[in-house]
């Protein structure tokens, strides 16, 4: 019978311990810079940007797991042709294709759409928006489709509800080999996410009370990665080869409270408000990371977390908040007096599971 009972309040203190373990939210930057930097430099948003006679070409990684996409500027007076089938993204030796024949699906509506601050939270604006749903590459995985994107004129307006009243239009869109760029034009190319897996090191804090980093050469890096672009320019028949060498030259481990703020959304105005727009009942609130972090387009970030009855870090400003559903936007959660009730029957809990272990029951 006592062996029945031990067995029992174990597992009870092995509920209660699950139960009162905390959350711990982390985010791994990595930073990263062109090896060749004698015809790369900083471009006004603070990407990377090569530049030649013939061409611009931009690169903004920030983004969750790191973007690679690049914008190809045609600086010549005739079309230039990029030839994807004989480009290709490089990831430490490796090289992947840039075409491969994919397929998505893209429509437009009036109403409401969705943005994402930085990985963390939904904010909400209305506008004319244009959505994608296509094949989304990543090095850590096999192809998968069905992310969705939008592009929107305006951002971060907060929404009460669903916009009733939309119009919408689809179409398919088959992937071309070839891609022609008028003159004085621009193009975005999809290439790869760089890594969508924190890495791990034994030289790396992976749960930091603050900030743990480490630093790499262009030889030491694990990471190092190209963009290899082909193209034509007119008729002329003559192949133009450009190669664009990067590395992350450092990463750094942050836990929340170092890298976030909560910032609150504003109130669309009237003449932005649909006719049955109904105000939100509560202050809406987007998690975003600091300005002083995102602000270098040439990083980029994956986020990570841990659940554990140690406490890792001191919780600040976001910890009084909750993610809501409904709203799709943090709100203020329950007191701070709440939770502490809760960690005293937690507490109390687990000693009164020893005293009854010690006593033999």
């Amino acid at each position: 019978m006592k062996k029945n009972n031990y067995l029992v309040i174990t597992t009870l203190l092995s509920v209660v311990l699950s139960s009162c373990a905390s959350s711990y939210n982390f985010c791994q930057v990595y930073e990263t810079r062109p090896v060749n930097q004698s015809n790369q430099l900083k471009n006004e948003n603070g990407g990377i940007r090569y530049e030649d006679a013939k061409c611009s070409i931009d690169y903004y990684f920030w983004s969750n797991g790191g973007n690679a996409d690049f914008t190809f500027y045609n600086k010549t007076d005739e079309i230039i042709y990029i030839d994807l089938a004989k480009s290709f993204y490089v990831m430490n030796g490796v090289a992947y294709d840039l075409f491969l024949g994919r397929e998505w699906s893209q429509s437009s509506s009036v109403g409401v759409a969705s943005s994402v601050s930085y990985g963390y939270g939904e904010s909400r604006s209305a506008s004319l928006s244009v959505a994608r749903i296509e094949p989304v590459l990543s090095l850590d995985g096999p192809v998968t489709v069905g992310a969705s994107k939008s592009i929107s004129r305006l951002t971060n307006i907060a929404s009460g509800r669903a916009v009733a009243h939309t119009e919408s239009s689809s179409v398919s869109i088959k992937e071309k080999q070839i891609i022609a760029i008028p003159p004085h034009c621009q193009k975005h190319i999809k290439t790869y996410n760089i890594t969508t897996s924190p890495m791990l090191s034994c030289d790396l804090q992976r749960y930091p009370s603050q900030k743990a980093r480490l630093n790499f050469t262009a030889e030491n890096s694990p990471y190092c990665f190209s963009d290899v672009i082909t193209y034509t320019v007119g008729d002329n028949t003559q192949i133009t080869t450009v190669k664009n060498d990067f590395y992350v030259s450092s990463i750094t481990n942050y836990a929340e409270p170092e890298i976030v703020i909560m910032q609150k959304r504003e109130e669309p105005c009237e003449n932005m408000r649909d006719p049955d727009y109904v105000a939100p009942s509560k202050e809406l609130y987007d998690k975003v990371v600091r300005e002083d972090i995102c602000e270098t387009a040439s990083s980029f970030y994956n986020t990570y977390q841990t659940k554990t009855n140690k406490k890792i870090y001191e919780k600040k400003e976001s910890d009084n908040y909750s993610y809501s559903t409904q709203y799709q936007a943090y709100v203020m959660s329950q007191p701070q007096s709440s939770k502490t009730i809760g960690i005293i029957g937690c507490v109390g809990l687990l000693v009164i599971g020893a005293v009854l272990i010690a006593s033999g029951y």
